[in-house]
């Protein structure tokens, strides 16, 4: 398919501590060739529900930094560590430093043509903007409002997340919030896969394919 890169939103390995886990994922992910970059985001199986200063360090040892953003296709993608996002009691400066980020990246990308992406872990929600807390499965509005409010600023068009290990599908407004299915665990209905995005001038587009499913090419 040669897509433009893959990204990969979380639970990257199953212990975070296992070099051989650390290994056998890049074995796979190096099958993709040099042509085709993989971008990471983490999960709480790779930092916790509850991410600690040792978590972030063991993580960023192997994989680099957590937070970050690139650019490809005239679109500008940002990676959040939603584990930060979730529940920094631990590490109440990685917040501060994440929305720092986040304000400042934005700020020196506004849109000019290309659409504004996001991938993370956690989504900010699963039906609504203002829906009440959910435990674990989405961001607490209190951080969430902080996200939403730099998002809709500069017009995001979409997040994509995963943790559900299902897919689900909401918006904000213009905003897709969309949650893909698992490559390996599935819980409900969808069945192990991945999503393929098409992105154009004027929209994005998205569908999930089980492993069974998935096209040998793509047409744009």
């Amino acid at each position: 398919m040669r897509p433009a890169f893959v990204a990969v939103t979380g639970d990257l390995v199953q212990d975070p501590r296992s070099d051989e886990q650390h290994a056998e994922l890049m074995r796979i992910t190096a099958q993709l060739g040099s042509n085709v970059p993989i971008r990471f985001a983490t999960g709480n199986c790779d930092v916790g529900n509850t991410p600690t200063a040792e978590t972030l360090g063991v993580y960023r040892k192997k994989f680099g930094d957590d937070t970050y953003s690139f650019d490809a296709g005239g679109s500008h993608f940002v990676v959040l560590n939603s584990s930060v996002c979730l529940d920094p009691s631990e590490v109440p400066e990685e917040w501060d430093s994440l929305v720092e980020f986040l304000r400042g990246d934005l700020d020196a990308h506004s849109p000019d043509g290309g659409h504004t992406i996001v991938f993370m872990h956690h989504p900010l929600f699963g039906k609504a903007p203002d829906e009440p807390d959910d435990g674990v499965k989405i961001i607490p509005r209190e951080r969430r409002r902080v996200i939403l409010d730099l998002l809709r600023k500069h017009e995001a068009s979409g997040v994509f997340a995963g943790h559900w290990h299902r897919n689900n599908y909401a918006a904000d407004g213009h905003m897709l919030m969309v949650v893909s299915g698992p490559v390996g665990f599935p819980v409900a209905d969808d069945p192990s896969g991945l999503r393929i995005v098409k992105v154009y001038d004027d929209r994005v587009e998205h569908e999930y394919f089980g492993m069974d499913d998935v096209p040998t090419s793509v047409d744009l």
